[in-house]
């Protein structure tokens, strides 16, 4: 086994109730609606550029639409979608796993399921014609049906997501690849951005994809990957690479003693905020170029290889979270929020149903 595969209760938990799921869906959609809808803010500030505000609006949807068919997968399956409850707030990684291996059974099962019209009729008549309530393994099997018609490989968030190279409007490099990745330890959702120079070549371009794929998909010290990268690729210069961590969904689901959990969490007992109340914490790290070097391949080569010198790592945080959340947190953790890099960023509220 795996270290990465060893789970605990806090990690990999089931809630309590349809109506804990019902809440937790709703609350995740909405922050994640909500982060796409602030990167406007994100650009402006220039935290994001516009290429890159593109690319993490394309990964939100793919982790919203991965969301949207876990609900319809679990919706009246005697299994449960598992949650990590600590620093994270989002779906276990295996959830995400468990996807992607159900397209291999995707024409297996369309062909063995009925079509979704055929569900709706026989509803239809059970509960019209004959009075009688809707068996709940049919109700299971048309969600199933739902479920592998909607799954499609080019929209969900699978454990690594790698993106395409593309020309950049910066003006210290001359191309940008996006990627992202599970995190299997931390649960988390990253994005990743690498700027770099080449002198094209298919061959080279393969290689690029193929290093990042076996070196940067999962997270590791920021400084660390850019070195992996730069050394196993000889004909590439990274510039810059830039990492999002989507971030830590601080909620009344959360069982982790971060201090804005805690805050959020004796704030909700009390009633001073909603029951549906919440803050996201998300960390941008960048780490630049700041000179290179020639070094030698290896012991026996007289071959030089451009080594870039690393500059220190910038991390920043950022918050978002609804209006009276930010006035609890300036209340209760004032230095922390002082000291972010931006004020935190207003969003809406969750709305009651």
């Amino acid at each position: 086994m795996s270290i990465n595969d060893i789970t605990t209760p806090l990690d990999s938990a089931a809630l309590d109730s349809e109506a804990q799921y019902d809440l937790y869906y709703r609350m995740v959609m909405h922050v994640l609606d909500e982060f796409e809808i602030n990167l406007v803010e994100w650009n402006h500030y220039r935290i994001c550029t516009k290429e890159e505000l593109k690319a993490l609006e394309n990964y939100c949807k793919r982790l919203a639409f991965s969301l949207r068919v876990m609900r319809l997968k679990y919706r009246f399956d005697e299994e449960q979608m598992k949650v990590d409850l600590t620093e994270s707030g989002f779906p276990n990684y295996l959830e995400l796993r468990y996807i992607h291996n159900d397209l291999d059974l995707k024409e297996s099962f369309q062909a063995k399921l009925p079509d979704a019209s055929e569900f709706k009729e026989k509803f239809i008549r059970q509960l019209m014609v004959n009075k009688q309530h809707v068996d709940k393994r049919d109700l299971f099997e048309a969600s199933s049906s739902l479920y592998y018609n909607r799954i499609q490989e080019d929209k969900i968030f699978k454990k690594f997501v790698l993106g395409k190279i593309k020309k950049t409007k910066s003006t210290f490099a001359t191309y940008v690849l996006d990627w992202a990745f599970y995190d299997v330890t931390l649960n988390r959702p990253f994005i990743c951005f690498m700027y770099f120079d080449y002198k094209y070549d298919e061959k080279i371009e393969q290689e690029i994809y193929d290093t990042v794929r076996d070196c940067a998909d999962r997270y590791q010290d920021l400084e660390n990957m850019a070195y992996m990268l730069d050394k196993r690729m000889k004909y590439v210069h990274p510039r810059k690479i830039k990492r999002v961590d989507l971030g830590i969904l601080h909620s009344i689901f959360s069982k982790d003693d971060h201090e804005i959990t805690q805050a959020l969490l004796k704030a909700i007992a009390v009633k001073d905020v909603k029951l549906n109340s919440f803050s996201l914490t998300t960390t941008v790290e960048t780490i630049n170029s700041v000179n290179s070097s020639r070094v030698s391949n290896d012991l026996l080569s007289f071959k030089k290889q451009e080594i870039q010198v690393w500059g220190e790592v910038a991390t920043h945080k950022y918050i978002l979270a609804p209006h009276r959340v930010i006035q609890l947190l300036y209340g209760k953790i004032p230095n922390t929020i002082i000291h972010l890099h931006h004020e935190p960023f207003e969003v809406e509220e969750l709305p009651e149903i």
